[in-house]
């Protein structure tokens, strides 16, 4: 997948893929702590310590970018999930297939959040696209959606008379709450005068997987 106008270097220079890089990182933190489109190119580029030209020579501009960073982390989220769906037991309760189907999707995310700032930059970021319908943002959920519909159809087989629509709310729900944990916005810090920090994404993540399978249930059975 490439954006509509990207640029595809056919025999980058090392001096390109350096530059590529860095520009892919300070891009990536700046979209985080900003958004999308509060951040001009000059402050990517500077950040980077590249010339401003760089991002249209080897992106084809500041959209294109933005969707080179996203799609720079999102096969290997995709393909660890894969891995973990393929892994779930099918001779298990009903109940424990729903918790590894839950954590199939969720597990990625943690493990890649402790692998430092670069990917906690990155969750921070998709965590802003969650609830965003701007058009270049919306535009990124090409690169999640066939792995989403996939969990839904296995959710579907395992609860038979589930109405699809219960189904991708109780996946909705799931995501949206996970990703509150990877949003690092500081509003537990403020409620708790600093005692809980935000950025303390094991024990929320923790915390946060007791509570979606106990909403998935509870929605389950209530259909």
């Amino acid at each position: 997948m490439t954006h509509p106008n990207g640029r595809q270097i056919a025999n980058p220079s090392q001096r390109q893929i350096a530059n590529r890089e860095a520009l892919l990182n300070a891009a990536e933190a700046l979209f985080a702590s900003y958004g999308y489109h509060a951040v001009p190119v000059r402050d990517i580029t500077g950040l980077a310590k590249v010339r401003v030209a760089e991002v249209n020579d080897l992106f084809g501009g500041k959209e294109a970018l933005f969707y080179e960073v996203i799609k720079r982390r999102a096969p290997i989220i995709n393909s660890m999930r894969q891995n973990n769906l393929n892994a779930i037991r099918p001779n298990t309760s009903t109940d424990e297939r729903l918790s590894a189907w839950i954590q199939a999707f969720l597990d990625p995310l943690h493990e890649k959040s402790q692998e430092g700032d670069g990917w906690r930059n990155y969750l921070r970021l998709v965590a802003q696209l969650i609830s965003s319908r701007s058009p270049i943002l919306v535009s990124i959920a090409e690169f999640y959606n066939p792995i989403a519909i996939q969990f839904v159809g296995e959710l579907l087989k395992l609860y038979p008379a589930l109405p699809q629509a219960t189904a991708l709310r109780v996946h909705q729900f799931m995501v949206a709450t996970c990703f509150s944990v990877f949003a690092d916005n500081y509003r537990v810090n403020t409620l708790s005068q600093g005692q809980v920090t935000s950025s303390d994404f094991s024990a929320s993540y923790n915390q946060a997987l007791i509570f979606i399978n106990a909403g998935a249930k509870a929605i389950i059975a209530g259909v």
